[in-house]
C-alpha cells in the first residue's frame, strides 16, 4: 500500500505519513484523498516515507496539544525558543527529503517545499511575494494546525516559523528575521510570515 487515504465515512487513517520528526497532523474534517511516496507496513506497525527512507509515525492533534502543554509546563516562557529551534532544524532538514534537481534553482525549491509542507499535514503555504534580489519572502498558511492550539494567550505558530527559517536558510544560506503578520488564533483567513535579511 502507497499514501494516505482519508475517508469521512469512518474518519479513521489507512495509510499515514510523518517525516523523520515531522508530525502529520490528522482531522476528522479532512475529505478523502491520496498522497503518494509512503509505504505502511500493517503488519510490523511501520510506516516510511518512500522519498527519504525515513521511518514515520503519526501524533493527532489533541496529542500534540498535549504534548505542547506539557512542555509549557516544564519550560514556561522557553517553549518559543524550543519550538523555533527544533523546528529551524527540522525545516533544514526538510530540505533534503526534495530532490537535488530542485534544491539547484529557487523555484523548483519553493515549490518542491510547499508540496512537502503539504503533504505532511501542515496545511497549504502559498508563497505570495518572492524577491530573491532582496532576499525577501512573504508566506501564507492555510489551515495551520499549530495556529489552532493556544497556550496562555498566544499559538504555537513559532514552530511554522522555525520551519520556514529553515527553508530561508536553505534558500539565502543566513538567518532571517521572521514577523508573523496575520494569524488564524487572531481570526484572520490564514497566517502570514515576512522573512527578511537580518540586519546586523
Amino acid at each position: 500500500m502507497v499514501g494516505i487515504k482519508l475517508c469521512p465515512n469512518n474518519n479513521q487513517p489507512k495509510i499515514i505519513d510523518a517525516e523523520k520528526a515531522f508530525i502529520l497532523m490528522h482531522q476528522t474534517s479532512l475529505r478523502c484523498r491520496l498522497l503518494v511516496n509512503y509505504d505502511f507496513d500493517e503488519d510490523n506497525g511501520i510506516i516510511r516515507d518512500k522519498s527519504t527512507g525515513e521511518r514515520c509515525f503519526i501524533v493527532y492533534k489533541k496529542g500534540m496539544e498535549s504534548i505542547f502543554k506539557a512542555l509549557s509546563q516544564v519550560f514556561s516562557s522557553g517553549i518559543e525558543l524550543l519550538l523555533w529551534e527544533s523546528s529551524r532544524a527540522a525545516g533544514k532538514n526538510m530540505l533534503h527529503s526534495i530532490g537535488k534537481e530542485s534544491r539547484e534553482q529557487i523555484k523548483p525549491l519553493l515549490n518542491a517545499y510547499t508540496k512537502r509542507f503539504a503533504q505532511v499535514g501542515f496545511g497549504r503555504i502559498e508563497v505570495c511575494e518572492f524577491e530573491p534580489e532582496k532576499a525577501r519572502v512573504r508566506l501564507r498558511v492555510w489551515n495551520n494546525p499549530f495556529a489552532e492550539m493556544r497556550h496562555e494567550k498566544s499559538t504555537y505558530c513559532s514552530y511554522v516559523a522555525g520551519l520556514v527559517s529553515g527553508l530561508y536558510e536553505g534558500v539565502f544560506h543566513t538567518t532571517p528575521m521572521v514577523k508573523e503578520t496575520k494569524c488564524i488564533g487572531n481570526g484572520d483567513p490564514y497566517c502570514e510570515f515576512l522573512l527578511t535579511r537580518k540586519v546586523p
